[in-house]
């Protein structure tokens, strides 16, 4: 009995305890995660950011596809306040899918920035996301579990560019210091628009290099998701070399089907941009319907240039795949001179197997 009040008083404190831990845990719960306006928690196709209730106070709203990835509930990295310094691979942290990660992350810098009560779109996202800030807030849990993942925090923000479905890549610069498995699957995630604007966002040489460590299949995967204009841009921006390796990389029944819906502009700066040897390979391999979509696109000049640059062997293959109607009128459309420069390169013997095709203006300048 004689204990009583002081029994009393610890139950009053573990009571206060109680309330204030509840307190904290609302407050972390409010300003921790960004929320979308639509108040879903997570969406069909498992991509974006977690969403819950109306806009956080001090969160990011994202538009678009910002969803939570992988049924997590938002309330899941509330838990974790924000500054906390528990290891990355703590409950809290594993708890949250990588589009929670990133979006907490884009809230904590938001807020180191000053901007904290400011909402911003995808673009703006981006921006808040390329900010030198971003590796100082990734020391802290559970954010600094995106490390892991992306292998350093210079790749973190074009990392989260990806998870959170951005347009653009935030860094184009460090784009090509992600790991490339990581961002092959993250790419094969992207919905058409989206991938076209990752991909015309990053510089020739990083485009190149992250086309190149693609799969066939991941490459193919690639163009048949891309729409026919941004699947030209894609190409034309190509160096020769990185051109020839993807489209002799690319299934040949993807080329039948890439090549013909291309911007004949595209089309034109493809052919007469690509090597010799990958040239003569990709119009090789295509049948006879594509090549004559193909080659009937261009205008005589490049189909000069791209004719002339093709082996001996390739172009009787090119002229003997092509109908003989069609392979006549290309030939006609050429200068007469011009025509009969590129056959002489032929034997005589494929010369002579061709007469039915070449036209006699054509054919009287062949020394037959």
């Amino acid at each position: 009995m004689p204990n009583l009040p002081l029994v009393n008083l610890i139950s009053m404190k573990v009571l206060a305890w109680s309330l204030a831990g509840l307190a904290t845990a609302g407050a972390a719960t409010a300003g921790t995660v960004a929320f979308t306006s639509s108040g879903s928690t997570s969406s069909g196709n498992g991509s974006g950011v977690a969403a819950a209730g109306s806009a956080s106070p001090g969160g990011i709203a994202v538009g678009g596809s910002g969803t939570a990835q992988g049924g997590a509930s938002a309330s899941a990295g509330a838990s974790v306040p924000a500054g906390s310094t528990a290891p990355a691979g703590s409950p809290g942290a594993a708890s949250l899918t990588p589009a929670q990660l990133c979006t907490d992350l884009a809230t904590r810098v938001e807020s180191v920035l000053g901007e904290a009560d400011s909402a911003v779109g995808q673009s703006g996202l981006a921006s808040v996301l390329a900010n030198p800030a971003v590796s100082q807030v990734l020391t802290s849990a559970p954010v600094s579990a995106l490390l892991t993942t992306a292998g350093s925090a210079t790749a973190v923000p074009d990392y989260c560019g990806l998870v959170l479905d951005l347009p653009t890549v935030p860094v184009p610069s460090a784009f090509t210091q992600l790991p490339s498995a990581v961002a092959d699957k993250a790419l094969s995630a992207l919905p058409a628009t989206d991938l076209a604007g990752v991909l015309s966002s990053l510089p020739a040489g990083a485009l190149s290099q992250t086309l190149g460590e693609l799969s066939p299949a991941q490459l193919s995967a690639v163009f048949t998701t891309l729409p026919s204009a941004a699947a030209g841009n894609v190409l034309t921006r190509l160096p020769a070399s990185s051109l020839g390796n993807v489209l002799t990389t690319l299934p040949v029944s993807t080329v039948t089907s890439l090549l013909p819906a291309l911007p004949a502009g595209d089309l034109t700066k493809v052919l007469t941009t690509l090597p010799s040897g990958p040239a003569g390979t990709v119009l090789s391999e295509l049948p006879a319907t594509g090549l004559t979509q193909v080659l009937t696109a261009l205008p005589p000049s490049a189909l000069a240039t791209v004719l002339a640059a093709l082996p001996a062997s390739t172009l009787d293959g090119v002229l003997t795949t092509l109908p003989s109607s069609a392979a006549s009128s290309l030939l006609s459309s050429l200068p007469a001179s011009t025509a009969a420069q590129i056959l002489g390169k032929l034997p005589a013997s494929e010369l002579t197997g061709l007469q039915g095709v070449i036209p006699a203006s054509i054919l009287s300048l062949l020394p037959l």
